[in-house]
């Protein structure tokens, strides 16, 4: 599946939902991500570290019944890698940047704590899906100076030594998505949001052999891609509610001079 139709599925689906719906909200996010590289085949050769990020994403949801709601995101995000390479000592570290996008089933609940403050904590899981669209690398080697490298996707190795190539690498990377959030009315329609989510990658973002680096011997084993990602986002976001309904209600009901 390319990004277009990818886009052209979601923006369907939302049309569709728009169309029938009366109710929905609105609204923009941003956060902070912690990113854990699992490797199944190397665990102990390469050794994850935490990597930090961001993420930007625009949203809308749908009401539905007992108090349940639909979820569409589409957005963007800088995750990556950093690991150390325990034979050598060697520090690598990866920058990523995606195109998200992501449904989610809500489930909210009321709860009480200022007087006249509507506020509600949520529970919410779904589909998450990542094209990979760029990036950058780095390594510092046990004796040496930093070396920094760009990425060329999907092109044979070729003489840059400043360059990592990549090849039979997933640019699409689907994983589950479960969070925990909080939400409080501000004004009248509006509301602050805050979410704790958990990013469960499933997709292995390459093979063991996906990587090469020119004019560095001896490092295969340290650049594998068999692995995937598992993130933690927190995210504040600002929601406004629309009701088409009492719109249209309110422009009936003015007077004709």
């Amino acid at each position: 599946m390319s990004l277009n139709k990818a886009l052209v599925l979601l923006a369907f689906c939302l049309n569709s939902l728009a169309a029938s719906a009366q109710k929905f909200s609105y609204g923009l996010k941003a956060g902070v991500l912690g990113v854990y590289t699992n490797f199944p085949d190397q665990r102990d050769t390469l050794k994850s570290r935490i990597k930090l990020g961001f993420s930007v994403a625009g949203f809308v949801s749908f009401p539905m019944k007992k108090n349940c709601s639909f979820q569409a995101e589409g957005g963007f995000s800088q995750q990556g890698r950093s690991y150390t390479y325990g034979p050598s000592g060697d520090k690598w570290s990866s920058t990523y940047q995606f195109i998200d996008l992501s449904m989610a089933l809500r489930k909210n609940f009321k709860l009480k704590i200022i007087k006249n403050i509507g506020t509600n904590w949520f529970v919410n899981a779904g589909p998450n899906i990542n094209y990979w669209i760029g990036g950058k690398g780095s390594l510092v080697p046990y004796v040496g100076r930093t070396q920094n490298y760009s990425f060329a996707f999907d092109t044979p190795p070729g003489p840059d030594y400043t360059k990592i190539y990549l090849n039979n690498i997933n640019r699409w990377l689907y994983g589950i998505n479960i969070g925990i959030g909080f939400s409080a009315v501000t004004l009248k329609n509006q509301m602050i949001l805050t979410e704790l989510r958990m990013t469960w990658g499933q997709t292995y973002v390459g093979q063991k052999g996906s990587e090469f680096i020119n004019g560095v011997n001896g490092i295969g084993d340290e650049l594998s891609l068999k692995c995937n990602l598992k993130v933690l986002n927190l995210s504040v976001a600002y929601v406004f509610d629309r009701d088409l309904q009492k719109g249209k209600m309110g422009k009936s009901t003015k007077k004709v001079k």
